[in-house]
This record gives structure tokens, sequence and C-alpha cells, in this order.
């Protein structure tokens, strides 16, 4: 999957773990939904300038949509690592210190 791929993948996953419409999107960011739909596709990047209200529209810094882990992976795979940035970000403190715990349970027993 190409980078512009991985953009468009993330950023509909972004949008839809909000809640929102592309026509929400492109509202939020003074953008039109063609634009929104372009991106979502890999067809088009947005500017830097546009990227900062993406960022603002889904509460998410700009890096959230940069993928650079190497290796392959599914559009599916990619979507739950989206998903599970947003949620970890989202949770308060002691709630991620839980949230931590369990993904050190599931790490060992994988390697049990």
């Amino acid at each position: 999957m190409s980078a512009i791929d991985k953009f468009g993948t993330i950023l509909r996953e972004l949008r839809k773990l909000r809640g929102l419409t592309q026509d929400d999107l492109a509202a939020r960011t003074g953008r039109s939904l063609d634009a929104v739909s372009q991106w979502e596709r890999g067809v088009n990047w947005p500017s830097f300038e546009t990227l900062i209200r993406l960022s603002e529209a889904l509460d998410v810094p700009v890096e959230t949509f940069f993928d650079q882990t190497p290796g392959k992976r599914s559009d599916d795979r990619l979507n739950r690592e989206v998903e599970a940035r947003v949620l970890l970000r989202d949770l308060t403190d002691s709630d991620l210190v839980v949230a931590v715990e369990q993904l050190r349970a599931l790490a060992r027993r994988r390697s049990d």
C-alpha cells in the first residue's frame, strides 16, 4: 500500500470513528466534499494547511495521518491500529494504566 493510500485509509477511519460523514468533514475543514473523497481514495494529498484543519476537525495530532510502520498490513489491521491510537489518546491516565496492563497480558500470551 502506497503512502497516499495509507493516508486515505487512516483519514477515512478517523472520520468514521468520529461519526462524521465526508460532507461533515468538508464543512469542518472548509474544503469540498469532492476533495475529502479524493483524499480518502488516495487520489490527491491535502495541503499542509488542510492537514492542520483535518487534525483539528478530527481531534488528533497531525502525525496520526502518517503511518511509518514498516511491513505490509491489511486495511483492516491499519484501521484497528488507528482506532486503538484514538482510543488510547482519549483515555484518562488511570484508564491508560489498565489498558497498558491488558496489552502486556496479550503480548505475554503470544510469547508463551
